[in-house]
């Protein structure tokens, strides 16, 4: 694709940073960033950057016609494609995110709506809307989840186990709903979760990627983190199967044309649930595992098509494939609470057999809270190996070389990998395994 000297503004994207940059360099396109902080890594990158709030759709229209912008990347921010939208129409700069799709899928509501109709399966819920009664509540059967239809990141999302605390709990999911909307499900325990990422060209889409999450306890018992996402997940058979022909007859109705998105779902007792529905970049980077498998990069697509409003010269579907030659792993280094000190090893680890890449997501000075959170993570690293064992084998020895030390000289990661615990959740997660 020819991209050279066309302009790409970035509202959002710092998670990319270094692989836009290098495709920047490939490509010779120029960057327009805009935020709060000069000091964001796609700040660091840009031609020009712009410390505005992106939600001030006035004078990012105001940049984009200044600099002779072409289209626009949000990256993993949800936050940003309401704007980003606006701006596109008043604009005409390169989008791929319509109004009308959006409204679709950022109100869960109307997503589960549409995977009903076309036969998606979604996770079942009660009727109860505001003004319901004390009975109404009675007859629900707990436990039971409770979310505002239009919010993100999980902001006003609780389980609730009695009817004791339905009220507060209604109440608060209440509160993160602009259109005072909450649906309530049945809670889901004891699944897998399980992430399946479309790429989508001119309406045909084609299955990139999927993974199963791996949720594995410290040495404590009492924290669990997801430390691996495991490539491929050991239920894609049964997924094309059951369950994608139906997810692309919605993605057409809703006229999907152009993107990448991603459904996640649980699957329990030989039935997924799907039950929400990105319709941008995952923050995991998946892009890094198809294109090591087959050469396939949505990152630069999703970048191509802000400049030229084209996914790519070639058709994508020819070659994408979400059944991996090779197991892949997707490892979050989780860290005991303190404040790193040191982060030893990790120009070394970038160097070890199987290592794709690193992202940093704490540096030394940050603390590290006691909490179950994604916030305990320093690292995430995509890892292959030819072979479950060759991939275990890697897995252990980027565990062993890390060295991520506290101020008060203590060894911080959460717990090192063992080959055989390495293994086993490959061969159980994965369809290296079957």
């Amino acid at each position: 694709m020819e991209l050279k000297n066309k302009t790409l503004l970035l509202m959002g994207g710092g998670a990319y940073a270094k692989d836009i940059k290098k495709y920047k360099d490939e490509m010779g396109f120029r960057i327009v960033a805009l935020g709060r902080d000069a000091g964001t890594p796609i700040a660091k990158i840009s031609d020009s950057f712009y410390q505005i709030d992106t939600q001030n759709v006035d004078a990012v229209c105001e940049v984009v016609k200044k600099e002779g912008v072409n289209g626009i990347f949000v990256g993993s921010s949800e936050v940003n494609i309401d704007p980003a939208i606006t701006v596109s129409e008043r604009t005409g700069c390169h989008f791929y995110v319509t109004r009308h799709q959006w409204e679709i899928l950022a109100n869960k509501a109307k997503f589960k709506e549409y995977c009903r109709k076309y036969g998606v399966p979604v996770v079942p819920e009660f009727e109860i809307k505001p003004g319901y009664t004390r009975a109404d509540v009675e007859k629900l059967s707990f436990p039971v989840l409770l979310k505002p239809t239009d919010s993100s990141g999980a902001r006003g999302m609780n389980a609730c186990y009695s009817a004791d605390d339905f009220d507060n709990l209604y109440e608060e999911a209440l509160r993160f709903s602009k259109k005072k909307e909450v649906i309530v499900e049945e809670l889901i325990t004891n699944a897998d979760e399980v992430f399946f990422q479309y790429t989508i060209q001119d309406g045909e889409c084609s299955l990139t990627s999927c993974f199963t999450k791996v949720f594995v306890k410290s040495e404590n018992k009492s924290l669990i983190l997801p430390i691996f996402h495991m490539y491929p997940s050991k239920y894609i058979e049964e997924y094309f199967a059951s369950v994608h022909k139906s997810v692309k007859a919605m993605f057409r109705a809703i006229d999907v044309r152009d993107g990448v998105m991603t459904l996640q779902s649980f699957y329990k007792n030989g039935r997924f649930y799907v039950f929400e529905a990105g319709f941008r970049m995952g923050g995991a980077q998946n892009y890094i595992f198809s294109e090591y498998q087959n050469g396939n990069n949505s990152l630069n697509y999703m970048i191509n098509y802000a400049l030229t409003g084209s996914m790519n010269d070639k058709l994508i579907v020819e070659s994408d494939n979400a059944r991996f030659r090779h197991p892949c792993c997707n490892y979050y280094v989780g860290l005991k609470a303190g404040v790193i000190a040191e982060m030893g090893g990790v120009k070394d680890a970038e160097k070890l057999n199987g290592v794709l890449n690193i992202t940093v997501m704490a540096h030394e000075g940050e603390e590290i809270l006691d909490t179950n959170a994604l916030e305990r993570v320093c690292l995430r690293i995509h890892v292959v190996g030819e072979t479950p064992e060759k991939l275990s084998e890697n897995l252990v020895r980027i565990s062993s070389t890390l060295q991520i030390i506290s101020t008060t000289g203590n060894e911080m990661q959460l717990e090192p990998l063992s080959y055989e615990r390495c293994l086993k959740a490959i061969n159980a997660a994965t369809s290296f395994g079957l």
